[in-house]
């Protein structure tokens, strides 16, 4: 029988987090002996804790010095006759690497969920890679790509997108009250580049001054007040509603019509992934794997980075008809059924361990 530990820096609400709780339970359900490992034991989201304990998830936070904690999982793999480690972000997969040097008979499996990373993080990544883990599960086809010429070990690599739930599928059809409204997703940090995302809607609001529009804005993070200062610039505030880390995205997102992604890079976009699932039409920027989430012209339109001409001109495209709005919304929920089911998910990672074994 299998014994497997994942192991993540954090359990805060993060995109990596929610990945790592819904393979948890699916190898769980599958009857796979499995433990979480959260590294920074006091840093976890409430509702990540509470899905912990709703689904009797064997958990050990962590605490004490690096040392300490290094002993201490040692001793919960020794215990345990853990056999796999799955790890998810730089700090894990350093911590799955040299728990490999000192247990040669367990199977490591690092993670990386990001098309682009800070030089010396890549540099490290790169060294826990080649030399330490055994494979690299990769979310993204964009960043193996990227990674690869850059002198990553192509044969450890395995790429693995996210799932996310479908329940209940049922008609995305919309009546319109006669406002559209658009909606954003994620942390207030540089990444997401929602100075666009503003200045688009303040482009559209200006051109289109007969129809009504309404911005809902959900995230949370360090550049919160920049995000409110860049609307009240553009003189757009009274147009936009700003949700900081609510208890019910899925609810905020089937209230809207139209979902807005302006993101310089990404990985998988679980935000645009919740958007299909809501049967959302998407503007996405063409970063990442966004081209897998987005088929252009059927569920929503790819957009380069920082182009507010042809993200205003899509916006205006799926504002101006709600029969359009709902087809791409129903195509949407196709492509989640497709291709990001939780099933693919776990006979991926059932993949992985038989041929690594």
């Amino acid at each position: 029988m299998m014994h497997i530990a994942i192991i993540c820096k954090t359990f805060l609400k993060g995109g990596a987090e929610k990945q790592a709780l819904i393979l948890t339970k699916l190898l769980v359900d599958k009857g796979i002996d499995v433990i979480l490992i959260n590294w920074y034991g006091e840093k976890v989201d409430q509702r990540n804790l509470k899905f912990i304990s709703d689904n009797s998830i064997r958990y050990y936070p962590m605490s004490g010095s690096y040392l300490k904690k290094l002993k201490k999982f040692q001793k919960i793999i020794q215990v345990d006759e853990i056999s796999i480690i799955i790890s998810y972000l730089t700090l894990a997969n350093f911590v799955s690497g040299v728990s490999k040097i000192l247990n040669r008979n367990i199977i490591t499996i690092g993670g990386i969920r990001n098309e682009r990373l800070p030089f010396y993080k890549f540099l490290f990544e790169k060294l826990i890679h080649n030399y330490l883990n055994d494979a690299t599960v990769f979310n993204n086809y964009s960043a193996k790509e990227k990674f690869e010429r850059r002198g990553f070990n192509p044969n450890k690599i395995f790429v693995i997108q996210n799932a996310i739930e479908l329940k209940n599928p049922q008609s995305v059809s919309k009546i319109s009250n006669g406002e559209i409204k658009i909606i954003t997703v994620g942390r207030f940090v540089r990444q997401k580049d929602y100075e666009t995302a503003l200045k688009s809607f303040g482009n559209l609001v200006e051109r289109n001054r007969e129809a009504k529009f309404r911005y809902y804005i959900v995230g949370y993070g360090p550049l919160e007040n920049e995000v409110r200062s860049i609307a009240e610039h553009l003189k757009i505030d009274d147009k936009i509603k700003v949700f900081i880390n609510p208890p019910d995205v899925p609810s905020i997102l089937k209230s809207s019509d139209i979902f807005l992604s302006t993101s310089l890079f990404e990985g998988v976009s679980n935000s645009i992934m919740e958007a299909l699932v809501a049967g959302l039409p998407v503007v996405a920027t063409d970063v990442g794997d966004n081209s897998y989430l987005v088929k252009n012209g059927k569920n929503g339109f790819l957009v380069p980075c920082r182009d507010i001409g042809t993200i205003v001109e899509k916006l205006e495209y799926l504002s101006g008809s709600a029969d359009i709005r709902n087809e791409f919304g129903k195509n949407s929920i196709k492509v989640v059924e497709a291709e990001f089911s939780k099933k693919k998910l776990l006979d991926s990672y059932l993949s992985l361990f038989s041929k690594l074994q």
